[in-house]
């Protein structure tokens, strides 16, 4: 089978070791090695040299124009570029012939399932967010709000299937455009555990650096530093725990992000700040490295769709994981018996960590079982097997 592999997002880094581009080499390498021949239009390519990056200016008149203008003028270069990358989506249908469209979609992108009516191909997606509503509680909303949500339902009623990364995102496709629920696949996130490669050496190593005694437990994190990922709650929950005499914990947190010098400044408050290590960002091929040095691992917060990679990371890993009540958790994992899902406030998150110092062998055991779950049904070569299977 032809597959055209479409990217229609502007700064996808292929080359890049985390982030979307990830999921784009992980699902491109899938295919390739099930024997398909995979034709790629990777909108922002497959390097971001250094001298392309993209770089935000500080416009200081921003503050001073509406926001329904500022989106707008943004939603408006959108669409002039999807219609650029139709032009050269079909330039290369012509030239290739595939027999099936996969597109990683993109807000206000209607390009790939304009071109595949036009060719009459048969076309899939990925669908990772609900990309209006998402836009709109993010940024603000434009002018072209509601093209952008028929945009959405086209897609959606033209794709032969669409893969979304949780049970909540296709409740929320079905209702929006009234399809039904066989079209719409779940593929929640995956790991690829050939990137793993940890030595106690290296951990060792982390923890001499960040004078980690080797009888404290290691509470951590990772991930991106966003007040929706809820490290706000970790800090403060640690911080009652740790006034504990008999209860030896450090708290470990890699990752940047914009409230990551709020979190810091949070410590020092709380006079934790000795107990706690910021990494800021680290090389992705060092992430495993420091999951190795933690005992429990959390994510406190999460939004109502998505699915988070670092709860597969922390599997893999064998570690016992306090994750968010969400569907997308609830999806892969079942509270008390793959790890301990709270609510979001930090008399949960303490709880949660407290019962997991104090019960080692449960924590031991869901660990495991976790583990086994990621192992054979959340690693990028099922997920891929599973795609293929609905695609052919």
């Amino acid at each position: 089978m032809k597959i055209l592999y479409y990217s229609p997002h502007v700064q996808i880094n292929m080359a890049a070791p985390s982030g979307p581009g990830t999921h784009i080499r992980e699902v491109i390498h899938g295919f390739e090695s099930a024997g398909h021949e995979v034709i790629r239009l990777i909108a922002g390519g497959e390097k971001l040299e250094p001298s392309s990056r993209i770089v935000v200016k500080s416009r200081w008149w921003k503050k001073f124009v509406p926001s329904i203008i500022w989106e707008s003028l943004k939603d408006y270069s959108l669409l002039r570029l999807d219609k650029k990358l139709q032009a050269q989506l079909e330039s290369l249908i012509e030239k290739e012939k595939p027999d099936v469209i996969y597109e990683r979609s993109y807000y206000m992108m209607g390009s790939g399932f304009r071109a595949a009516k036009k060719f009459s191909i048969r076309f899939c997606c990925e669908m990772n967010a609900p990309y209006p509503e998402e836009k709109s509680d993010m940024s603000g909303k434009s002018i072209f709000f509601r093209r952008a949500v028929k945009n959405e339902k086209e897609q959606v009623n033209t794709a032969h299937k669409i893969f979304v990364v949780s049970t909540a995102l296709k409740t929320y496709l079905e209702s929006r455009t009234n399809n039904n629920s066989a079209k719409i696949i779940v593929t929640p996130n995956a790991v690829n555990p050939a990137h793993i490669n940890t030595t106690e050496e290296k951990s060792q190593a982390i923890r001499q650096r960040l004078d980690i005694d080797n009888d404290a437990k290691v509470i951590g994190f990772v991930g991106s530093i966003f007040p929706y990922h809820g490290v706000d709650l970790l800090i403060e929950a640690f911080a009652v725990i740790q006034k504990n005499p008999d209860i030896n914990i450090h708290l470990l947190i890699v990752g940047d992000g914009e409230i990551l010098n709020e979190l810091k400044s949070r410590t020092r408050e709380l006079t934790i700040d000795h107990l706690v290590h910021f990494t800021g960002n680290i090389p992705h091929k060092d992430v495993y490295d420091h999951i190795a040095v933690m005992d429990i691992t959390v994510m406190a917060r999460s939004n109502w769709y998505g699915s988070p990679v670092k709860i597969f990371e922390y599997g893999i890993m064998k570690k016992c994981i306090i994750a968010p009540d969400v569907i997308p958790v609830t999806d892969v994992m079942k509270n008390g018996e793959d790890g301990l899902l709270i609510n979001d406030n930090v008399e949960s998150v303490k709880n949660a960590i407290m019962f997991l110092l104090s019960h080692s062998d449960e924590a031991k055991k869901m660990a495991t079982n976790f583990h086994h779950k990621v192992s054979t049904e959340h690693t990028w070569q099922h997920v891929c097997k599973k795609i293929l299977h609905e695609i052919q």
